[in-house]
């Protein structure tokens, strides 16, 4: 007999002892198949902290094969299981790739066999009309459905080549509607962003999760989600800036979906972003677990399944606490006090000194190079170096500047003339030069500043404006006392072997790791490439949140040591030349609060 639905008292009930943490939990049923675990969150050592651990149920993981692959990238069922056991996921939906690219029917029915064994995995089957003679028409669909304990769908219109729009659809979603059914996809399967509307408005019973939003279309995803209650979201790749906070406050709690897109990505940074959300308990284990259970129809609770083997910065993030060890965040950007806007496709929540900081201080920073916003993206580096220096005044300790100078707007004897001015600020000691300014780094007309940046030993953020990295092999060779960063060099294993060569060819080249993609296992792969003493942890924020990047690197299999030194040890590294120079009010500690 199929289990029956939630009713709202049990729903409530689940979430109010989710919320609350149970120290034992029982198995649960979906779909037939039962799993049982128990277990309690205990966190100890210099920072002791003992709290029930939040339940999560993973809405969108994804294995199997796939077109141009870089050799090294996470793709297996035994990539996400090892994913999900470390950063303590308790369950999963699991999709596969050739539901998409081959066979529809022959390969849903595959994947449930891959997964069988793993009573906390379930599967979500790609579905489409049946009038092609292709797939089974919606009762038949119904029925193997529950015989094979489905609960969730995809849909890829556009890549299977379908309309969506068409009547012909009308069985297939007039059937997903009436039984509730989970529905899967991205805002570019459906169409454009005016097409993710139509389809809410058509379809008002049927719950929707879209995964892959970018955190550049928050002016498309953020009106829609709070107009629209069977719009449900997740923050793969929708990694805004206190963005769990903003739609607490908007009143959308129940449409927030964790989903991780393991083992392509790291399910710890995702879970990280939730882990320290400044949101109550009761709407974090919604969130970590139990919206998704509300519309998976479960008819009993989760249990925890826990990494007995985590380290104490896992132990700290999955308590909400801050870091016991020094982080220092080699690549923030700063607004105006006040703003949250930073033009262009960008918003970015609190974005200026007084959220920014606060973050910090929740994350356990210790310190970090700040650059501005404005000056960089928005081209008006000469208003980019005042906003720095006035967040530099209402800083913390252990916080420096990174200047920013456009030669594409000032020749070079006012170059000279700013670049003297801005340094006259001793809390200066970064140089940020950007793609925008329409210049590769090492033209002629850069000289002038990486100059002045090699006699005093200052370092530079190099966010690469070709496909290869020439211009950091270029400039680490012409500039030898320039300690050269690459930014990014986490967000593809591509872009890290790229990364790796240059470091193996010159010792004054670092990599920073931040990235969107937060490709799984690609950090352990930096340090095995070039070494564990230069590569350095940085955010982006608050263009991203840096929860997922702080969780991307702690969540790693890397030693606790190695994660202590790209967390903050190898930073002091690269800025050691100019600690002298610093006021001792900016020079960062490496040791905790």
């Amino acid at each position: 007999m199929p289990q029956q639905p939630f009713s709202r008292r049990d729903f409530l009930k689940t979430n109010a002892i989710l919320g609350a943490g149970a120290a034992v939990l029982p198995g649960f049923v979906i779909g037939g198949q039962d799993v049982a675990r128990s277990g309690r969150e205990v966190v100890r050592g210099s920072h002791e902290v003992v709290r029930d651990g939040l339940l999560y149920f993973d809405g969108f993981t994804r294995i199997g094969p796939r077109k141009y692959k870089h050799p090294a990238e996470k793709w297996k069922l035994d990539d996400l299981l090892k994913d999900m056991d470390q950063c303590s996921i308790s369950a999963a939906l699991v999709a596969y790739t050739q539901s998409v690219n081959y066979d529809l029917m022959y390969s849903n029915l595959e994947l449930n066999r891959i997964i069988k064994p793993y009573s906390h995995l379930f599967p979500i089957w790609n579905v489409m009309p049946h009038q092609t003679g292709e797939f089974p028409e919606p009762g038949q669909l119904g029925k193997l459905m529950s015989e094979h304990h489905v609960s969730a769908v995809s849909i890829h219109p556009k890549t299977n080549a379908w309309d969506w729009k068409a009547r012909h659809c009308t069985p297939l979603f007039a059937h997903l509607s009436k039984t509730k059914t989970l529905t899967i996809t991205t805002a570019s399967e459906l169409g454009t962003w005016e097409d993710v509307e139509e389809f809410l408005i058509r379809h008002p019973y049927l719950p929707l999760l879209l995964t892959g939003a970018i955190w550049n279309e928050q002016r498309y995803v953020l009106p829609l989600v709070q107009q629209y209650k069977n719009l449900h979201i997740s923050f793969d790749n929708f990694q805004i800036n206190e963005g769990l906070e903003y739609l607490h406050r908007t009143g959308c709690i129940d449409q927030l979906i964790f989903a991780s897109n393991s083992p392509t990505m790291s399910a710890g940074a995702h879970r990280t972003y939730i882990d320290y959300a400044a949101i109550p308990e009761a709407d974090r284990a919604k969130i970590a677990g139990g919206n998704l259970m509300r519309l998976l129809k479960i008819s009993s609770k989760p249990a925890l399944r826990e990494n007995k083997n985590e380290d104490i910065l896992m132990q700290a993030v999955r308590a909400g606490s801050p870091l016991p060890v020094p982080v220092i965040d080699m690549h923030m950007h700063m607004l105006h006090e006040g703003l949250n806007g930073g033009g262009w496709t960008y918003r970015m929540e609190d974005g200026g000194p007084t959220g920014i900081f606060a973050m910090a201080k929740r994350l356990g920073y210790q310190g970090g190079g700040i650059m501005s916003w404005n000056g960089v993206v928005s081209q008006n580096a000469i208003a980019g170096n005042p906003c720095t220096a006035e967040a530099l005044d209402v800083a913390p300790k252990g916080y420096w500047g990174l200047a920013t100078f456009d030669p594409s707007h000032y020749t070079q004897e006012e170059l000279r003339k700013m670049i003297a001015e801005v340094y006259a600020d001793k809390r200066f000691i970064g140089m940020k030069p950007y793609q925008f300014y329409g210049f590769e780094y090492h033209d002629p007309v850069y000289d002038v500043w990486w100059e002045y940046g090699n006699q005093n030993k200052f370092y530079g953020l190099i966010h690469n404006s070709r496909s290869d990295l020439l211009e950091v092999e270029t400039l680490a060779k012409r500039y030898p006392d320039v300690r050269w960063v690459i930014a990014h060099a986490g967000g593809s294993y591509k872009m890290a072997d790229m990364a790796i060569a240059a470091m193996k060819k010159y010792p004054n080249v670092f990599a920073e790791i931040t990235l969107t993609p937060v490709p799984l296992g690609v950090i352990e792969y930096l340090v095995a490439g070039a070494g564990e003493n230069r590569i350095l942890y940085g955010s982006d924020l608050p263009m991203r949140d840096p929860r997922q990047q702080l969780g991307w690197l702690v969540f790693s299999t890397l030693p606790l040591e190695i994660k202590k030194k790209i967390l903050a040890e190898n930073a002091m590294q690269v800025i050691k030349p100019c600690l002298d120079r610093l006021p001792e009010h900016n020079r960062p500690s490496l040791v905790s609060n």
